[in-house]
């Protein structure tokens, strides 16, 4: 084992609490830096869900018997807040994943209001910067460095500064810039943080709200996001961004210029594996792709009443970000419809009713489904030929990696990680990202290449024999990690 020791910590880990793509790359991240020999360790919330969803449903779950081994006490707004610590192991691996609980602030997700947020997560950075002084005394286990993921845990890099007086190093990963957890600034006072230690906080936004993300980027030891692109355009296109100026306080605070890190996220290829998955109908690898992608075509055709023809899928969140809007109006530009699309996900009702009118205009053609079904989702892989994602922007995606695996090809934007996971004309498509005719040509090009079989195999092939396990990103990783160490090492003597 390494003598880097890295505490992760997220608001969301699958398969214990998912709500998006982070919850799976917390289930991977970890178990291929486990691999490459880093003592990795995850700390997490102990939401009401974590309990009910997981550790009562599934069999062979263990939590410590369900008993706390250990608590401590915060100090949190006019009182004092105890915080209960449990502990568990990741799934089929040594890795030990550890729960803080709190009745109050950590048993749900707070959605009474975004402020309601900001103070949830606020405590849980205050409880994870004495947690790690807990774990450093009770299970004799010192973290050499914090990762921590997303706003939701971007301000403990500032709480272990200036109130916890811990050097410890600290990444902080951004997943999605468009959530940076913006909210008043008594949170501050919640914290008991001293005005004069937050006076960046104040500045880029209007003086009563503070920007957690911003204050994360500031003070982390690294800053890092999910894919080269994005890290790109990070720097590049987001002008009018309070990010630009929290990036230009961090090269005056550290004398860091435009430095955020690339690291493409990958899949989890035991998790992702049509020779495997139990949802298919007709499980396949490689060698006989052709038998097993016809044959769940034909199954997932049937259950949904539609005919065998060249059949796109589109799956995910009905949110703006994701271009539906874009897809639209690309099928309303078609004269005809000579295939199929099927639409699996749910969002925003008006852009769910964006999709049920031309669901009306062809209803032998299109099919909704506005629920998330994985298993469903599975089968989808499966069974279609053709995956779109024609999103506004994309910081990584992992859905064009998961469909490549299924030998499904992605049309997609050219923008963020897909635009570094898909090679134009060799395992998908890419066309001009927030363009309906660029879409409109993409989805001809598609319905060629389904036309000339010898071109499709072809094409299929290479998106299988792509690889998107976390091999590559973890090494990148542990060698970012090795440079943090190496460096906080150097500074202390």
């Amino acid at each position: 084992m390494s003598d880097i020791r890295v505490l992760m910590t997220a608001y969301e880990i699958a398969p214990f609490y998912k709500r998006g793509g982070l919850g799976d790359v917390m289930a991977s991240l970890p178990k291929a830096m486990s691999k490459k020999g880093i003592d990795i360790k995850i700390v997490v919330p102990f939401y009401e869900a974590i309990k009910k969803d997981y550790f009562d449903k599934v069999k062979n779950a263990s939590l410590e018997k369900e008993k706390r081994i250990g608590q401590f006490f915060i100090h949190f707004g006019k009182g004092e807040e105890e915080v209960g610590v449990y502990r568990t192991y990741f799934p089929n691996t040594n890795i030990v994943v550890y729960f803080l609980s709190n009745r109050q602030n950590l048993s749900y997700i707070n959605t009474r209001g975004r402020n309601k947020k900001i103070d949830q997560f606020a405590f849980f950075g205050l409880a994870v910067s004495h947690f790690i002084s807990w774990i450093i005394k009770n299970d004799s286990w010192e973290p050499s460095i914090i990762h921590c993921n997303d706003w939701q845990t971007a301000l403990i890099p500032l709480i272990l500064k200036k109130k916890q007086n811990l050097s410890i190093p600290t990444i902080l990963t951004i997943h999605n810039l468009n959530y940076q957890g913006k909210g008043s600034l008594n949170v501050l006072g919640l914290l008991h943080i001293k005005d004069e230690d937050t006076k960046e906080l104040k500045r880029g936004t209007p003086v009563t709200e503070i920007n957690i993300l911003g204050e994360g980027i500031i003070h982390s030891t690294k800053v890092s996001t999910v894919s080269p692109t994005y890290a790109k355009e990070i720097i590049e296109e987001y002008n009018n961004d309070p990010i630009q100026y929290f990036l230009k306080r961090r090269e005056k605070e550290q004398g860091i210029k435009d430095e955020v890190l690339g690291i493409l996220n990958g899949i989890d290829y035991e998790a992702w594996d049509p020779k495997t998955d139990t949802n298919v109908s007709h499980n396949y690898e490689l060698k006989n792709f052709e038998d097993g992608k016809k044959n769940n075509k034909e199954d997932l055709l049937k259950t949904l009443s539609l005919e065998n023809k060249p059949t796109f899928c589109f799956i995910g969140r009905m949110t703006w970000q994701k271009g539906i809007d874009l897809l639209v109006k690309a099928v309303n530009r078609m004269k005809k419809i000579d295939f199929n699309i099927i639409f699996l996900g749910t969002g925003d009702p008006n852009i769910e009713k964006s999709i049920t009118r031309i669901e009306k205009s062809y209803p032998l053609n299109i099919k909704t489904i506005f629920i998330f079904d994985e298993g469903l989702a599975r089968r989808l892989y499966a069974g279609s030929d053709f995956i779109i994602i024609p999103s506004h922007y994309e910081p990584c995606g992992l859905i064009q990696m998961v469909a490549m695996r299924y030998g499904t090809i992605p049309l997609a934007s050219e923008t963020g990680g897909l635009k570094d996971s898909i090679s134009n004309g060799q395992n998908g498509i890419l066309f001009k990202k927030n363009s309906v005719s660029s879409l409109v040509k993409a989805i001809r090009h598609a319905l060629e290449t389904y036309a000339d079989k010898k071109k499709l195999n072809s094409m299929i092939i290479s998106a299988m024999k792509t690889d998107f396990s976390w091999d590559k990103s973890a090494v990148l990783y542990k060698k970012l990690y090795e440079e943090i160490v190496s460096s906080n090492s150097n500074s202390k003597t």
